[in-house]
């Protein structure tokens, strides 16, 4: 048996009635409030527990998703783990560039101090 509801009223611009008209009939949703419930349930479930976290939206294509849902069930990696593994990814290849750009300044800038730099066996 379903929970008891309340009912509110909103206002939202056309605009929105219209994109949200767009979604009835979609992933389950039988009218407007359906798709309301579930945009609520999403936005809600769908924020971070820890203050000042954030969380992304990621939009993702038919065949990423076929090839995800593949993944899913060899291995029970989910969309959000995916994610996350690709974020922490992207985040250590760019380090790494970065690094490895640094290293390469200080090389050319100490090879130019050392042909620039009067060396002490040549000063009076």
């Amino acid at each position: 048996m379903s929970q008891p509801t309340t009912a509110v009223s909103l206002r939202i611009s056309d605009e929105d009635l219209a994109l949200l008209d767009l979604r009835v009939g979609t992933a389950g949703t039988r009218n407007r409030s359906d798709v309301v419930r579930m945009a609520i349930q999403e936005f809600l479930h769908n924020q971070p527990q820890i203050q000042d976290m954030q969380s992304v939206r990621i939009p993702v294509g038919r065949h990423d998703l076929s090839q995800l849902a593949k993944l899913y069930e060899l291995r029970g990696v989910t969309l959000e783990q995916a994610a996350q593994e690709g974020l922490s990814l992207y985040i250590q290849k760019v380090t790494n560039e970065i690094l490895a750009s640094n290293n390469a300044l200080d090389a050319v800038l100490d090879q130019v101090r050392e042909e620039t730099i009067r060396r002490s066996e040549y000063q009076a």
